[in-house]
C-alpha cells in the first residue's frame, strides 16, 4: 500500500491565503486614511486682493494660489459693520458674474455661456462702474420710501459710503469659504 501524505498542503493554503486578506485590508484601509475614498472635494486655497473706487468700479486681482473655475464658485458681497448703521447681514448679495470681465471679455456671454474658463494667478476680475450700480450689484440695497414716495440707495456707490467698507466672499457653489476680504470704498 502507498500512502500520499497530503496533510502539509492544506496548512500552507490556509496561511496563504490570510497572508492575501491582511494585505488586501491594508490597502483598503490606506486608500481610505489617505484620501481616495473621500469625497469631499478639496477647497481651493488661493491669494486674491480688491480695490473699490465708487467712480472706477472693481477691480479683483488673483495674486496666488489655485486656480477657480469660473461657475465654480460664488462672489457674495455683504456691508462691514463700519457701512452704516444697517444690518449686514439681511443684505448679503451674489454677484452676477456676468457683470465681471477679465479686461477684453465678459466672464459670461449674453446667453449665459461661460466665455473665461478660469481666475488664475495673474489675473484681474473687472466689474465697471456702471455694473457697480445699486441696481446691478446689490438691488437689495435699494428700497422704496413712502413717504416721500421715493427709492433710497444704501449702495456702495454712493460717495456718502467712501471711508466705509464692504466684505467680497468667494464660496464654493456649497457654500464652504475660500476667502474673504474687506475691501474699502474709496473716492
Amino acid at each position: 500500500m502507498h500512502r500520499n501524505n497530503e496533510d502539509a498542503v492544506s496548512p500552507v493554503v490556509g496561511v496563504m491565503l490570510m497572508l492575501v486578506v491582511t494585505i488586501i485590508i491594508a490597502a483598503v484601509v490606506s486608500a481610505f486614511a489617505g484620501g481616495l475614498g473621500s469625497s469631499q472635494s478639496r477647497i481651493p486655497q488661493v491669494s486674491i486682493s480688491a480695490e473699490y473706487s465708487v467712480s472706477n468700479g472693481m477691480m479683483i486681482s488673483h495674486d496666488g494660489g489655485d486656480p477657480l473655475t469660473i461657475g465654480d464658485f460664488k462672489i457674495l458681497i455683504k456691508p462691514s459693520k463700519n457701512f452704516d448703521s444697517i444690518e449686514s447681514d439681511a443684505y448679503v448679495t451674489v454677484i452676477n458674474q456676468s457683470l465681471i470681465s477679465d479686461g477684453t471679455k465678459m466672464w459670461f456671454d449674453a446667453k449665459g455661456g461661460r466665455t473665461v474658463p478660469r481666475f488664475a494667478s495673474g489675473d484681474v476680475a473687472i466689474i465697471s462702474a456702471i455694473n457697480c450700480s445699486t441696481e446691478n450689484l446689490a438691488p437689495s440695497m435699494m428700497y422704496w420710501q413712502s413717504p416721500p414716495g421715493k427709492w433710497v440707495n444704501y449702495g456702495y456707490n454712493q460717495t456718502s459710503k467712501i471711508g466705509a467698507t464692504f466684505f467680497l466672499d468667494f464660496v464654493t457653489n456649497d457654500g464652504k469659504r475660500i476667502v474673504l476680504l474687506e475691501v474699502p470704498i474709496k473716492a
